[in-house]
């Protein structure tokens, strides 16, 4: 069996001739970026082993906002660097990668409002860049998007206003662009491409109107007239949030968190009763099932001592027991030896109070966000016939941020054991699980920074796969170095499970 028994940091050798003869010091393999603000940096580590680094410059010019490109290889060494300008308050909503070589850009505003967006095209073989500008519109909002052969699909709410600026347009490598339009009241569970096939797949949930329902669309060719289905289940289940895997036999796994709630509200406020897994064929379901979170074996353990109490009592009184979450269903599910496993991730929203005065001096508070904490990651793992087979989760502490994402790190060993690790406060905590058994735990106490420095403070960690053992962990870091002298970095450092 393969466990993660030790975290090895790669180290560069950087050789330097003196004097007498020849001097070594060692370096950790790390990449630092100046930056004033964490959320101004993103990280796209691809399979073709190049590493994207994109950094808001914060410099406004005549073409727009300044930000930078760098895509590195293996050896953290720069194979190119591109500019871009963008309108302000982009920030980058999504990217696809297309083969080995194309990666696409997606920027817009934050969660997509206003449906305005630039859409990037790199060759990372040739270096090669084309950008694209859509006007959207205020009343419209960016939901996801997907790549297929040379089509690029925007999904989201009111989009006519963009739809129609795509008719009879022409884009650099004969791209076609195609935005649907949905009934009001309409937004995406969860959207996936069948590059094989040329084939996109959007399921929609219509939440209020004559045309209430979920949907199953399916498009090709380039058409912007999808094949549209209903998808039939109990009316009492309110889907909150999916991802959809590709199953076999050309079916699809739709899996999500579900409520029983009867007036559907934004994704980040519902609160969760359990998981769903739906198998769609030929836009049907073959079957839909649902699991309440008190039928899972090992997450009553995820809650607090006082929770768990109250649980155990109402169970042994033979009362309902209902256990409810807020979560973020990850985006992408694995396969794993045939089983099909989800993961998500538990948070809840953080308030801190301050006291203010009005003009005649009296005292009142004002209620201030300081971000989405999450407390849990919960893994659960199904067959093909939508049985729940397991279930278990890694605690999470000391990790909030102000926009809601993935912090989580889940991925299979070569012998079908799952991986949950996440960085934090300057350690990895991770935890190595077989079905509902806890193969290994282990924390990292220290990563290395420079010979001889000290990270004083540090913000925003976070862990991502790259290529076979190899990831990058990267951060928001104070360091003050050997003269004293303090810096602000976002940094890159290159990892490996052994």
């Amino acid at each position: 069996m393969i466990l993660m028994q030790k975290l090895v940091l790669l180290w560069i050798f950087f050789f330097g001739i003196i004097v007498n003869g020849m001097a070594q010091s060692t370096k950790p393999l790390r990449i630092e970026v100046s930056a004033r603000k964490a959320e101004a940096v993103y990280t796209i580590p691809l399979e073709s082993r190049h590493l994207v680094i994109i950094q808001h410059q914060h410099k406004r010019t005549v073409e727009g906002e300044h930000w930078l490109m760098k895509v590195y290889n293996e050896a953290f060494v720069i194979m190119a660097t591109k500019n871009m300008y963008l309108p302000k308050a982009f920030t980058l909503f999504d990217h696809k990668i297309q083969g080995d070589s194309i990666l696409f850009l997606c920027f817009a505003e934050k969660n997509g409002n206003n449906s305005s967006l630039m859409l990037y095209r790199f060759n990372l073989k040739t270096n090669n860049i084309t950008h694209t500008y859509i006007k959207g519109s205020r009343k419209a909002t960016l939901e996801s998007f997907e790549v297929v052969g040379n089509s690029i699909y925007l999904f989201g709410e009111r989009m006519e206003g963009i739809q129609s600026q795509l008719v009879n347009s022409t884009l650099p490598f004969n791209i076609k662009i195609i935005a649907p339009v949905y009934p009001n009241y309409s937004y995406i569970l969860a959207s996936y491409a069948l590059t094989a096939s040329g084939k996109v797949i959007v399921i929609v949930d219509v939440s209020r109107g004559a045309q209430m329902g979920r949907y199953y669309y399916e498009y090709k060719n380039s058409s912007v007239n999808g094949t549209k289905k209903e998808l039939q289940i109990n009316a009492n289940i309110n889907l909150i949030d999916a991802t959809l895997i590709k199953a076999l036999g050309g079916s699809l796994l739709l899996m999500g968190t579900y409520n029983n709630s009867a007036q559907a509200k934004s994704k980040i406020d519902e609160i969760s009763k359990g998981i769903f897994i739906g198998k769609i064929y030929d836009g049907a379901f073959d079957f839909f099932k649902v699991y309440k979170f008190s039928d899972f074996t090992n997450l009553v353990s995820s809650l607090n001592y006082r929770d768990q109490l109250r649980v155990k009592h109402k169970a042994q009184k033979g009362k309902e027991v209902n256990i409810k979450f807020k979560l973020l269903v990850h985006k992408r599910a694995l396969r794993v030896a045939n089983k099909y496993i989800l993961a998500a991730e538990t948070y809840y929203p953080e308030f801190h109070y301050e006291n203010n005065f009005d003009s005649r001096g009296y005292m009142y508070q004002v209620e201030v966000f300081d971000g989405y904490r999450t407390t849990n990651c919960i893994v659960a793992s199904f067959n093909d016939k939508g049985r729940l087979i397991w279930d278990n989760f890694l605690p999470v502490n000391g990790i909030i941020n102000y926009n809601l994402q993935e912090n989580v790190l889940v991925f299979p060993e070569a012998d079908s054991s799952i991986v949950m690790a996440y960085y934090a406060r300057g350690k990895i905590w991770s935890k190595t699980v077989d079905g509902n058994k806890i193969i290994f735990t282990k924390t990292v106490d220290r990563v290395e920074t420079m010979p001889g420095e000290n990270v004083i403070s540090e913000q925003y960690g976070n862990i991502e796969k790259w290529y076979n053992h190899y990831f990058i962990l990267s951060g928001y870091q104070t360091i003050i170095d050997t003269k004293g002298k303090k810096r602000k970095v976002y940094f890159f450092n290159l990892i490996s499970f052994e």
